[in-house]
């Protein structure tokens, strides 16, 4: 083959390839939402993160329902695990409540190693977009 053969076979080969790897391209758009100071074992803390997270949709989103609706199953399992993270500690809290009334003066203070839960950092929401 000469030197324009293979020039005219490349760019063909291209105009070929070059529509399917433009379908592949796609957009991420993160934007995190803050759950630190909500109390997440109640469903006014719960109420508070859900409407930063839609705040943060609508953000990146507008009005396309499609991309909203991603955006929401994006955060699903980061608020799942942020509000059982929240209650197990606030069981562990009232648990350790319920010990030191029944026992009053008698029992020792807790240790120093008992300490409030570690605070939610947050949740991020992520759009992807073809």
């Amino acid at each position: 083959m000469t030197p324009i053969h293979l020039i005219a076979a490349a760019a063909a080969n291209l105009m070929l390839t070059g529509p399917a790897v433009a379908r592949e391209r796609v957009e991420t758009r993160r934007i995190a939402v803050p759950a630190a100071g909500l109390d997440l074992s109640t469903e006014a803390g719960i109420d508070i993160l859900a409407a930063r997270i839609d705040h943060a949709v609508k953000r990146i989103c507008g009005r396309d329902r499609a991309c909203a609706d991603g955006a929401w199953q994006s955060t699903e399992w980061q608020v799942d695990r942020l509000i059982r993270e929240a209650r197990a500690w606030r069981r562990l809290a009232d648990e350790r409540a319920a010990q030191l009334r029944a026992c009053r003066e008698r029992c020792a203070r807790p240790a120093a190693a008992w300490g409030a839960p570690a605070v939610p950092v947050g949740v991020t929401v992520v759009v992807v977009r073809d």
